[in-house]
């Protein structure tokens, strides 16, 4: 997608900020010139210290560090300079990933375990880093190569342009946009967990959309549903709602980590799929009612209070969540409470101490496959 108007430009903008925000990798996708490096790099007008990795120029080991021989003979990898200047920034940073349409095959698969474990050679970066990477379509990059399936799912993938307005008001005034970027806000645990039960719901009614591996090369480098994206999404469309971001950035960040077709389905059902407030229900549990209401959406719900009490896990509230799963299985049958109440009755989320209601009874043959099925004495009503 082109973006052609100040609106693209400005949506394209925010979107990469609340990217580089929540520390999720992200990649840029433009045309030369049209100044992808240039915005990343005004992070340093907002206090980030960025490190500019000209890929064209790089080695794998650039990634994996250079194996050096000690005098006991043990071997341990080098880390470059640039990664030892993010290690030793006390503040927030960026590796910034120039030309990476540009890397061939190894180097990509040298690049995974920074993206993902934030390690470069025996140096362990530290987790205020943000890596954003900025590539140049096959087609037009200078020795351009596809981006394996591997490497793509790691990435954010947002496309990136120059406008015309922008481009002529930054001529004229010689000020350009910079990159905005934002602290967590107080009330992101809650949305992270809505957003969270949302995936959880709408992949319970389309598993197969859980992983897609796409069959032509050319989409296996851009976005694609895994495990991993659909985490990504949760994650950038949470902290979205949270700085207050209009509807269409986050469209382009969902669908930046899942694909447009991806994307379009879950925030159609997510739309039609509100939530009831959780706590409502932990607080009294005979507000919940579910006749008539869809399978798929009770699962939804119960979610929903599974995550609250996550939250803040109290004896009290693992009760009144339990109760709550027991109302479902009454109503609509035990199938989407089974999960729910599988997790409340493992020992991680169980309270010490926590009588169990002697409701959890319908679901015994469920807790019993999952050696999670107390005894008598564990009963406690």
């Amino acid at each position: 997608m082109s973006l052609h108007t100040r609106t693209d430009y400005d949506n394209a903008l925010e979107a990469l900020g609340i990217c580089v925000s929540a520390r999720i990798p992200v990649l840029l996708w433009g045309n030369p010139g049209e100044g992808k490096t240039a915005v990343v790099e005004s992070a340093v007008q907002q206090g980030w210290h960025v490190e500019t990795v000209i890929i064209t120029h790089s080695e794998p080991s650039d990634f994996a560090g250079l194996p050096v021989v000690g005098s006991d003979g043990s071997v341990t990898l080098a880390p470059p300079a640039w990664a030892k200047r993010l290690a030793a920034h006390p503040g927030r940073s960026i590796a910034f990933f120039d030309e990476f349409s540009t890397a061939s095959p190894s180097l990509q698969a040298a690049a995974l375990r920074p993206l993902t474990h934030y390690e470069v050679g025996s140096l362990q970066l530290p987790r205020s880093v943000s890596f954003v990477a900025a590539a140049n379509p096959a087609d037009v990059a200078a020795a351009g190569w596809e981006l394996a399936a591997p490497t793509a799912s790691r990435f954010v993938h947002l496309d990136w342009g120059m406008p015309l307005d922008v481009f002529a008001e930054g001529m004229v005034t010689g000020h350009w946009p910079a990159l905005p970027v934002h602290a967590p806000t107080l009330d992101l645990d809650r949305l992270l967990g809505e957003e969270r039960v949302r995936v959880a719901g709408f992949l319970r009614v389309r598993e197969s959309q859980l992983s897609v591996i796409p069959s032509s090369a050319t989409d296996r480098g851009r976005a694609f549903p895994t495990p991993r994206t659909w985490d990504y999404a949760a994650r950038l469309a949470a902290f979205a709602r949270a700085v207050g971001a209009n509807d269409e950035v986050r469209r382009i960040l969902v669908a930046g980590c899942v694909g447009d077709a991806a994307a379009h389905e879950y925030r159609r059902w997510s739309a039609a799929n509100d939530l009831v407030d959780p706590e409502e229900l932990l607080d009294d549990p005979s507000l919940a009612s579910f006749e008539d209401v869809r399978v798929d959406r009770v699962y939804v719900v119960l979610q929903s209070v599974l995550a609250a009490y996550s939250r803040h896990p109290t004896v009290e509230r693992w009760e009144a969540a339990i109760q709550v799963a027991a109302k479902a299985a009454e109503q609509v049958g035990i199938d989407p409470a089974v999960p729910v109440v599988r997790a409340l009755m493992r020992p991680t989320l169980r309270p010490a101490g926590a009588a169990v209601p002697s409701s959890v009874a319908v679901f015994a043959p469920a807790l019993a496959l999952a050696g999670l099925l107390p005894t008598s004495s564990g009963m406690g009503r």
